[in-house]
């Protein structure tokens, strides 16, 4: 099973990928390639048998989309269209860390945050208006109707994206928003035609996610412990969040240049790097 990211470059000089990667390599040892889709990484190793970058042009003109994509029902579509991606794939954003050694099994397991037809509708914003959009046109073709934006590393058939295309087309644009949220499409439409049995990612207790705000580095490490998966946004990775991922994958993986490693400060435990790429999270 190979490993799909969707990349636009942070305002990190992407060291959240660098650390997502490092957790892979750590924690996923069963992985096949790496495919980063969209920007490349500076750091990003040179060994096309381990890791390759695929920039959004070499999809998107056979497709007629405009580039960069930003919708991420369309990254998908494209993405699946990377004639050497294996047909089953795990789908990372760069802020998504495995914490603990991945199995096969978990990492082909279908995870939903909510069923939307029990959660009052909320509208103060332009991504959940887009996730009532998505439930509403779900509701309209008789589809099931769970809420597929986990912010873990999601288990994807390529065949799924095609056949959800080929279904919700005419509800997919160019604006990020505007149309269908791609995981809870592509996801739904799977379920609903049996392809998998779906687990609630809450019940199962596996997610460390820390969203909106700052954190300590001591409630990262209790929060953190035992689980499977970390998520965070730009608010929450602060030097704690970077502290805690420096001392869990400190070391350069595969998939990062070796010539490249004391260019890029290295990040290994030593105090004095850690207190460089501090200085990455302030600008």
């Amino acid at each position: 099973m190979d490993v799909l990211y969707f990349l636009k470059h942070s305002r990190c000089d992407d060291l959240e990928i660098r650390f997502s990667l490092r957790s892979v390599a750590q924690n996923f040892p069963d992985a096949g390639k790496v495919w980063i889709f969209g920007d490349c990484p500076a750091f990003l190793s040179d060994d096309k048998t381990l890791v390759e970058h695929v920039p959004h042009d070499y999809i998107a003109s056979l497709l007629g989309f405009r580039t960069p994509i930003t919708n991420f029902f369309q990254l998908q579509l494209a993405a699946s269209l990377i004639p050497e991606l294996s047909q089953e794939y795990l789908w990372f954003c760069d802020d998504f860390m495995v914490l603990s050694p991945l199995t096969m099994d978990a990492a082909r397991t279908v995870r939903y945050l909510e069923d939307l037809d029990q959660v009052q509708q909320c509208r103060s914003g332009l991504w959940l208006d887009s996730l009532w959009r998505t439930y509403d046109i779900l509701k309209r073709e008789g589809y099931p109707r769970l809420n597929y934006e986990t912010h873990v590393p999601t288990y994807f058939r390529r065949k799924w994206v095609l056949d959800a295309y080929n279904q919700f087309c005419d509800w997919v644009t160019h604006d990020r928003f505007l149309g269908m949220l791609g995981p809870t499409a592509i996801l739904n439409h799977a379920h609903a035609n049996g392809r998998f049995q779906p687990v609630d990612l809450l019940a199962e207790m596996t997610r460390a996610g820390f969203y909106k705000k700052t954190f300590h580095f001591e409630d990262i490490e209790q929060t953190s412990t035992d689980k499977l998966f970390m998520s965070f946004d730009d608010h929450a990775f602060n030097p704690n969040m970077l502290r805690f991922l420096l001392k869990h994958f400190p070391a350069p993986c595969r998939f990062e240049k070796h010539s490249d490693l004391n260019e890029m400060n290295g990040l290994p435990t030593a105090e004095e790097s850690y207190l460089q790429t501090v200085a990455y999270v302030g600008r």
